[in-house]
């Protein structure tokens, strides 16, 4: 890698999943895995910057890339990863089990599609402003509680709202889901919700197959 050759940035946004919760301390997430792949399959430097935060929901991603400093990284970004949309359909399950009334899985549907449709908006807007060639990657949502028929059913109707993203310009989403399914034991951390070390390298793979067309 020449060290006098342009640098790339890569900004990564989103919830537990870009923190890498799950691994141990100084462990690698999905996202320095993913920005180790990038380095090696470009032949570039790239700066990483990270604005992730445990708990948060596609609302909070959003409000999150309002703030100037966010707003500013991504404005620059050549690569934008995203994960969002688990906490969203989580606490809206809870809610479930405790009012036994779907409409709150349904209204988080709508709320986690709305906020994700204005989170790339908002991101191709920034981008566009440097005229410059990016990617953008999101990922789609793995079942942690596969023995549940009814979390099956909603993780996969999130997941059909999430994919249908991947008709905007230079967005693609990673299918986790069917990287994790059936390998949730050897994919989650002990905590049985977070990926391990070896489940977030198999989600930064799976971005990493998805190429780097247009960079």
């Amino acid at each position: 890698m020449n060290c006098g050759e342009p640098l790339l940035e890569y900004a990564a946004l989103g919830d537990s999943l870009s923190v890498g919760a799950g691994t141990m301390l100084f462990d690698p997430g999905f996202v320095e895995y993913y920005l180790q792949m990038s380095r090696n399959a470009l032949q570039k430097r790239i700066k990483l910057y990270k604005f992730a935060k445990s708990g948060a929901t596609t609302k909070d991603v959003l409000n999150m890339i309002q703030h100037p400093c966010v707003a500013e990284a991504i404005r620059h970004a050549d690569i934008i990863t995203i994960t969002a949309g688990g906490n969203d359909l989580i606490r809206a399950a809870l809610t479930f089990l405790k009012e036994q009334n779907e409409d709150a899985l349904f209204d988080a549907q709508f709320a986690c599609t709305d906020n994700l449709s204005r989170i790339l908006n908002a991101i191709d807007a920034l981008v566009l402003e440097e005229e410059g060639p990016y990617i953008v990657r999101l990922v789609n949502l793995y079942n942690p509680f596969p023995g549940l028929s009814q979390a099956k059913e909603w993780i996969e109707r999130f997941n059909t709202h999430i994919e249908s993203f991947s008709d905007m310009r230079n967005l693609k989403v990673a299918n986790i889901y069917d990287v994790f399914k059936g390998n949730e034991n050897r994919l989650l951390a002990a905590d049985g919700i977070h990926p391990n070390g070896k489940g977030y390298y198999l989600m930064a793979e799976e971005m990493r197959k998805l190429g780097y067309e247009s960079l």
